[in-house]
């Protein structure tokens, strides 16, 4: 039984609405809200994202669990505007569709959002994790 879960998590950006605009459009979430100095954005029934201007940022890395159609959306767009992509964080698979899982199963790729922060969409969670770990 996990003994913590994750409930919320800051994301500095240098432009906060144009970012959270970004987000909710890509990854088709539900509307944004102010939230005293952030500004505040739904991933499921547990998880924010609050979004806070800062003059600076260090990239984080994010993950987002998406469905196959969704993954498909999110490739389909990367293609035609030319949003560049990569199976690997190092990038060296450039414009490539990664495999989540040793047995091949599931997709996923790394871009660069807002601010450099280095993003993934992936389509399955990882089946290659230690016994007794609540990640799989």
């Amino acid at each position: 039984m996990p003994t913590a879960a994750l409930h919320h998590m800051i994301v500095p950006v240098t432009d906060r609405d144009a970012a959270v605009a970004w987000f909710v459009d890509l990854l088709e979430l539900r509307e944004p809200w102010p939230d005293g100095f952030f500004c505040s954005v739904q991933l499921d029934d547990s998880i924010v994202l609050n979004f806070a201007a800062a003059p600076a940022v260090e990239p984080l890395h994010l993950a987002f669990l998406i469905g196959e159609e969704h993954f498909d959306r999110i490739r389909a767009r990367f293609d035609a505007d030319g949003t560049p992509y990569t199976a690997d964080p190092p990038g060296r698979r450039p414009g490539e569709v990664g495999e989540v899982n040793p047995d091949g199963s599931g997709r996923r790729l790394y871009f660069r959002g807002p601010d450099g922060h280095l993003l993934e969409v992936l389509t399955a969670r990882y089946t290659d994790v230690p016994a007794g770990s609540a990640a799989g």
